[in-house]
């Protein structure tokens, strides 16, 4: 019988059924850091201690998204699987970053946005919709939602990392 999915997760915990130091993994880690340059990702490690929490239900996304981070020097994350665990993990982590997928099966994304910003109080947060949905009314009602950028999957790492610039706030 396998394990169920936990509800969040650190990039230093292994992935199920994913070796953690074999060579296979280590190519692949390395084709993901070759497409992200390749994108114009930059692999030095981030002056700023920015925190960012990623959530979302598709577990291969929210990974992809977390290697490409780490990739680019931004350590500190973490990776809620649903609102209720991003609400958990946020009280404790306090993350300068959210990027929450807009398609969220346990709760609506819009309103999770809300909880975390009243979470936050008067700390800076700053929260970016992820979504595979292309049309423009979606991205109006992320923008009344208070997202402050709208990113389509997959996400490009040049527009990534020029959103979490310093200059991009």
């Amino acid at each position: 019988m396998r394990d169920q999915v936990t509800s969040w997760r650190r990039l230093s915990d292994p992935m199920r059924d994913e070796p953690s130091t074999t060579a296979p993994a280590a190519a692949a880690n390395e084709a993901q850091l070759q497409a992200w340059e390749q994108e114009g990702g930059k692999t030095a490690a981030s002056a700023t201690a920015v925190k960012i929490l990623i959530v979302d239900n598709d577990v291969g996304a929210a990974h992809s998204l977390e290697l490409m981070l780490s990739l680019s020097g931004y350590l500190q994350t973490r990776v809620a699987y649903s609102g209720a665990a991003a609400l958990a993990i946020a009280a404790d982590f306090r993350p300068n970053v959210i990027v929450i997928e807009l398609g969220l099966c346990d709760t609506s994304s819009y309103e999770l946005a809300q909880s975390l910003r009243e979470q936050a109080q008067s700390r800076s947060l700053r929260m970016i919709a992820l979504t595979a949905n292309h049309e423009h009314a979606a991205r109006d009602q992320a923008r009344r939602a208070g997202f402050e950028r709208y990113l389509v999957k997959p996400v490009a790492a040049l527009d990534l990392a020029t959103l979490l610039e310093p200059s991009a706030d």
